[in-house]
């Protein structure tokens, strides 16, 4: 488990030192400020991962250029758990798990516009903060479509809890690149 969890570290720094050497821009933000601020996160490797590897954060000059990549990693969430919505809908087919997806594709689709909303607050300087209460108000349609999998029925394991987890992630990140700026 160790030696694996070293690998899987490696392998994300050593991705990261790859992409930045690579493709190095004049006024970005230098890949010991990405590391040193993921170390400031609950999750270095997701950091790491999701912000570290974005091929954006090459031209990312500060942080708010990094809350604006972080944020579309949520909407990037909110897309792949639509289209698991899709993928999944045989093996729900009953009609406690049609509608469990049902709310969860309209909890979604709610929580995709709030993400979206949030996206364009946090391109604008000054409202970055603001940007974070949308993207929050996002989740919490999230967290409804997972109470859906625990209520009315017998409590099933979400098909959409790994985007979920995820975007909670991004969130404790944007809520650290919110601190450091206004601290």
């Amino acid at each position: 488990m160790a030696t694996m969890l070293i690998k899987h570290l490696t392998f994300s720094l050593s991705l990261l030192v790859f992409v930045f050497f690579a493709f190095t821009v004049a006024d970005a933000m230098p890949i010991k400020d990405m590391y040193a601020f993921c170390k400031d996160t609950n999750d270095v490797n997701f950091c790491l991962k999701y912000i570290g590897t974005d091929i954006r954060i090459l031209a990312a000059r500060d942080l708010h250029d990094v809350l604006v990549i972080a944020i579309s990693q949520c909407q990037i969430q909110l897309t792949n758990a639509t289209k698991q919505i899709n993928k999944v809908r045989q093996k729900f087919s009953g009609p406690i798990g049609t509608r469990r997806l049902y709310f969860c594709g309209k909890y979604y689709n709610l929580a995709s516009a709030l993400f979206q909303k949030a996206y364009e607050e946090a391109q604008e300087e000054g409202l970055e903060s603001i940007a974070q209460f949308s993207a929050v108000d996002g989740s919490h349609y999230m967290i409804k479509c997972e109470d859906e999998w625990k209520n009315n029925g017998p409590i099933q394991k979400s098909p959409l809890i790994f985007y979920y987890t995820n975007v909670v992630k991004l969130l404790s990140i944007i809520h650290v690149i919110i601190e450091k700026m206004y601290g």
